[in-house]
């Protein structure tokens, strides 16, 4: 196929912004809201390539029917931040037929070929935890000894060397993923000649980031906790254990953790049937291609899988140094006294 690139005409961004946001309901807080007017802000700066004055105007608008309404230096913060924030789609492109119109011209014919086969991760060499292992990396890295040995019982958490590096990794029993860190907490260094540069994880070659960790091993209980990256997924399973500690036991705890391991890709098509009639509640980074995945994420999950899906408000909440909270891993080790003094505060999970 060969495309051409066609003049298109001239349209009033404003307006066009103005009809759509007419289509999206209000904020509410404590229901992603957050989240959602996150996603607004995109919307303006990014979908429609508006200026932050033609936004704010816009943004003002739409924000009188949020509960409760947003103040206009929260607003401007917002627009700010999505200014700033990498997207997965061009500015402009909700402009519709301000775009690029494609045109085709038929090309040479070839015949079909048959759909590529592409293999999973060799997981070969990786395994459960031994008790050692297990204390090892606890002492070594930020993480809690209980919530560790709960995911490598799960079958979640491998142990393993990769490349002569001693890590530790996330898979689950689709064998879609594996994603590994190094022990000692170093980033695995760039190979020359290759796409690979220095990295703080390293997904195996074959492993689909698409792919919830944890959703089929998740099928038994009645809520999940979404969590972004591997550092969260492996305070999850802490944060459900202690949560849940005084009225479950792990046999019959309600909620676990499943985990996206990148904010960028959707959930793939084979998993949403999984999260039919849960409770889902998203934990996802407080910035912004976070906020930009919790949103399409709760689209998906609210669609498809007829599941209840909210998403959890980092930002009401401060680390020891008084900035906000961006992710589950800071929620657990570096919350404010106060917050930490708070009994609302800890009972975060659906």
């Amino acid at each position: 196929m060969k495309f051409t690139t066609l003049t298109a005409p001239t349209v009033n961004a404003v307006e066009r912004a103005r009809a759509y946001l007419a289509r999206i309901p209000g904020a509410i807080s404590g229901s992603g809201g957050h989240a959602a007017t996150f996603h607004v802000a995109c919307v303006l700066v990014n979908g429609f390539d508006l200026s932050t004055d033609e936004a704010l105007s816009l943004f003002s608008n739409w924000n009188a029917v949020c509960q409760p309404p947003w103040s206009e230096a929260e607003l401007r913060h917002k627009l700010t931040s999505a200014l700033r924030s990498s997207h997965t789609k061009p500015r402009g492109h909700l402009l519709g037929d301000a775009q690029p119109v494609l045109t085709f011209r038929p090309a040479r014919i070839t015949p079909a070929l048959a759909p590529v086969i592409r293999p999973f991760p060799d997981r070969s060499g990786f395994a459960p935890g031994t008790t050692d292992q297990i204390q090892r990396l606890a002492s070594m890295r930020p993480y809690h000894r209980e919530g560790l040995e709960w995911a490598s019982e799960r079958g979640l958490l491998v142990f393993g060397q990769w490349r002569g590096f001693d890590c530790y990794g996330v898979t689950d029993a689709s064998g879609r993923v594996l994603e590994l860190r190094r022990m000692d907490g170093d980033p695995f260094p760039a190979v020359p000649g290759t796409s690979l540069v220095e990295r703080k994880s390293h997904s195996v070659k074959g492993s689909q980031k698409q792919w919830p960790l944890g959703i089929i091993e998740d099928r038994k209980f009645a809520a999940v906790a979404l969590v972004e990256g591997l550092p969260d997924f492996l305070t999850g399973h802490h944060v459900s254990l202690w949560e849940q500690a005084s009225h479950h036991t792990k046999r019959d705890a309600r909620c676990v953790p499943v985990a996206m391991l990148s904010s960028s890709p959707e959930i793939h098509a084979d998993a949403l049937a999984l999260f039919r009639g849960k409770h889902v509640r998203i934990f996802a980074h407080a910035e912004g291609a976070g906020l930009i995945g919790a949103a399409k994420w709760q689209a998906q999950l609210q669609a498809v899988s007829s599941a209840i899906v909210d998403v959890f408000d980092f930002s009401a909440y401060r680390k020891t140094d008084g900035s906000p909270v961006n992710d589950l891993w800071e929620f657990v080790h570096e919350l404010h006294p106060d917050d930490q003094q708070n009994p609302v505060t800890w009972r975060i999970l659906p």
